[in-house]
C-alpha cells in the first residue's frame, strides 16, 4: 500500500473515530484525583499523546489482546477537541493500515474500534491520572455510560 493511501485511510478512520470521540467526551467531576486541571492544552501543544517506547500490544492474564497506552503528561490534559488526535496517534503506532476497509480476522486488533474509543474516552473522563490505560478489543461496545459504569473495562452480562 502506497504511504498516500496509507496516510489516507488512517486520517479518515481518525476523523470518523474523532467525530463519535467529540460528541461523546463530557467532562464529570469524579474527585480531584480525576479531573483536569487548568486549561487543557491544544492539540497542537502536544508534540506527541502517548509514551511510544512504553505502549504496545500484550496477552493479558485471561488470554485476550490489550493494548496498553501510558499517555504524556500532554496526552492526560487533553479535552475532547484532542481526543481525536490521540486516537489518530494510536492508530498510527498500534494499527494495521492495511486491514482497514477488509474484513476483520480472529486476531484483528481493531475489530471493535468503536469499543476501544469508549474505553480511551472513559479513560480521559475518570482515570486519567491512572499510570496507564489498557484498551481491549475483546470489550464489548456498550456506549460511553455503560462503558463509564463498568470502570471503562465492559462486559457481556
Amino acid at each position: 500500500m502506497h504511504a498516500r493511501t496509507r496516510c489516507t485511510l488512517l486520517g479518515a478512520a481518525a476523523a470518523l473515530a474523532g467525530a463519535s470521540i467529540g460528541a461523546a467526551l463530557t467532562w464529570h467531576d469524579h474527585g480531584a484525583a480525576n479531573t483536569r486541571s487548568g486549561v487543557a492544552p491544544a492539540h497542537s501543544e502536544c508534540s506527541s499523546y502517548i509514551d511510544v517506547g512504553r505502549s504496545g500490544w500484550f496477552v493479558d492474564q485471561w488470554g485476550y489482546d490489550s493494548l496498553r497506552i501510558v499517555p504524556t503528561s500532554c496526552g492526560r490534559q487533553i479535552g475532547s477537541d484532542g481526543t481525536p488526535y490521540m486516537f489518530y496517534e494510536i492508530v498510527k503506532n498500534f494499527g494495521d493500515p492495511d486491514r482497514f476497509g477488509s474484513a476483520p480476522s480472529p486476531r484483528d486488533h481493531w475489530k471493535n474500534a468503536r469499543g476501544m474509543i469508549n474505553q480511551l474516552t472513559c479513560h480521559l473522563r475518570i482515570a486519567r491520572n491512572k499510570p496507564e490505560w489498557n484498551l481491549e478489543p475483546y470489550r464489548p461496545w456498550v456506549g460511553d455510560d455503560a462503558t463509564e459504569d463498568a470502570d471503562c473495562n465492559p462486559y457481556e452480562h
